[in-house]
């Protein structure tokens, strides 16, 4: 049920009360309600989508492909998807679940030139086997548990970050309050630019040794046997040039992209406390553009004495360690519905 979209150069398309969603909307929730953009009934007429009725399974056919939610309410799609209506016999929720299970399968007949995009003549031919309804509804309902589970799970860990986040405020923000900078960030930190940091390979293994850094958000990507430009880093932080978005790291590591840059620490500066600092600072980029580390190296600094910087961290590791254990535990309960998702449907 792919969808050309309206003309968006015609207002009278857009704004209306019907939902609109993208491949960028679904998989992150079991259920979807609201679209970021919507369209007016003119819009759907001049389209060739088609309104889906609610308990349909939205499925992400290119871009993230084989990505799924469930609609709570009548909605229609982009050209990005191949939704799964269920038939009268079929739970909603297995349906879901069993479309989670077939991921791998829709990623491997995915086809293209221009883009891969699974098509819907696959998707039908993909072959499973549908239990009874007692049988699907025990199923759905015991992974919903689970998933019900992981969501609590994520809302602790929300919360703990941001009861870190504020004590960042108020531990840094009290040493360096009304305190004049007493040097220069080029003053405590070195940086370099990896020269090896294309990663020949991207074959990942589950209980590898070596994280592999690349320039997005997410930072970790996987995990390689590689042993090519791994760098022993101890202590230091990497920077992203395009987002400026960092991560404090002491392991090694592999760098998968030029964007990258990696900080250490010059003389009495605990690398931590500065990593800590850059959070307190908020420089996170939203433009479109490459960031250079000589705009960070001249901004003023106030260092404060090697005691007040362990104090501070003393009080912020220990919230860390709670994040990470609880982090550890969210990890657990993914693995265990993958577990059950892999033995509960053929």
């Amino acid at each position: 049920m792919a969808a050309e979209h309206p003309d968006t150069t015609v207002p009278s398309l857009w704004n209306g009360d019907i939902q609109w969603f993208t491949p960028t909307e679904v998989g992150r929730q079991k259920y979807v309600s609201k679209s970021a953009r919507t369209i007016t009934q003119l819009g759907l007429q001049k389209s060739s989508a088609k309104k889906l009725p609610a308990g349909s399974i939205l499925l992400s056919s290119r871009a993230t492909i084989g990505e799924c939610s469930i609609a709570q309410r009548e909605c229609t799609t982009n050209q990005g998807f191949q939704n799964l209506i269920p038939k009268n016999d079929t739970n909603n929720e297995f349906l879901y679940y069993l479309a989670q299970t077939k991921k791998h399968h829709f990623i491997k007949y995915a086809s293209g030139s221009t883009f891969l995009e699974i098509s819907n003549s696959e998707i039908r031919k993909t072959k499973c086997t549908v239990p009874g309804t007692e049988e699907q509804t025990q199923i759905a309902a015991f992974l919903s548990a689970l998933d019900d589970r992981i969501s609590v799970q994520n809302k602790i860990i929300e919360d703990l970050k941001v009861l870190k986040k504020e004590l960042n405020y108020s531990l840094i923000g009290r040493i360096i309050n009304g305190k004049s900078s007493n040097c220069k960030i080029e003053d405590v930190i070195d940086y370099e630019q990896p020269t090896n940091y294309i990663v020949k390979s991207d074959k990942y293994i589950e209980n590898g040794e070596t994280p592999v850094l690349t320039a997005n958000k997410a930072f970790l990507l996987g995990y390689t046997i590689e042993n090519e430009g791994v760098y022993n880093k101890s202590d230091c932080i990497i920077l992203d040039d395009f987002t400026l978005d960092f991560k404090y790291v002491n392991f090694p590591f592999k760098i998968k992209s030029s964007a990258i840059k990696i900080l250490t620490a010059k003389k009495d500066i605990e690398l931590r406390y500065f990593y800590e600092y850059l959070l307190f600072l908020g420089l996170t980029s939203h433009e479109h553009k490459r960031h250079y580390i000589s705009e960070i190296a001249p901004l003023p600094l106030y260092l404060p004495s090697i005691d007040e910087q362990r104090s501070a961290l003393s009080a912020l590791n220990s919230i860390s360690e709670i994040i990470k254990v609880e982090e550890n535990y969210i990890i657990a309960l993914k693995a265990q519905k993958c577990f059950f998702l892999r033995t509960m449907f053929i």
